[in-house]
């Protein structure tokens, strides 16, 4: 199978993942136009599938250092915010309600960003890159719970991600300048 087929065999298998996840959760929506596949956020290093830009949420971090406003390829503002660890580290992030990250095994719930959940972090599946961090309520952040249940969410770091249009809209200057 050739490298674009397993590519695009990957986005079809991913979009049905999503399309069931948003379908078996409470988050049900009534309008076919608001299911349709905008964006892809995809990690910066490998190119892996992260998420889609249909999930993202305006969820803010009491604990901001600040937030600003950014507009993605579709044209939807995002709000980002920045943030910082006890080590002084700091990241920008955006929710999502869902994301692609590898299992990683127990929840913290020390310094947390955001009161009343414990976290994880959440790594690139294929990479392993520093994606972000997955929430989930303390109540319900088991051990036996690898990933946020719906309750949960996840803070993806903003420039370890891109979007999948503006690296197709790179690819495609780069082939029409190359032409001329």
């Amino acid at each position: 199978m050739k490298w674009n087929e397993s590519r695009l065999l990957m986005h079809i298998l991913l979009v049905i993942f999503f399309v069931f996840q948003l379908f078996s959760s409470s988050i049900l929506v009534s309008s076919p136009e608001e299911t349709l596949v905008e964006d892809f956020f995809i990690c910066r290093s490998c190119g892996h599938d992260v998420s889609l830009s249909n999930f993202l949420l305006n969820k803010h971090s009491p604990l901001a250092l600040g937030f600003s406003n950014q507009t993605l390829s579709t044209g939807k503002q995002v709000t980002v915010q920045e943030v910082q660890n006890t080590l002084g580290i700091r990241f920008k992030i955006v929710i999502v309600q869902q994301a692609y990250c590898a299992k990683i095994e127990s929840w913290i719930s020390l310094h947390s960003w955001f009161p009343g959940y414990a976290w994880k972090l959440c790594v690139c599946p294929k990479c392993r890159t520093h994606l972000g961090w997955m929430f989930e309520p303390v109540e319900t952040a088991t051990y036996d719970r690898y990933f946020p249940s719906e309750k949960g969410f996840y803070a993806l770091i903003y420039n370890n991600i891109i979007s999948e249009k503006y690296v197709n809209s790179l690819l495609m200057r780069e082939k029409i300048l190359r032409e001329n």
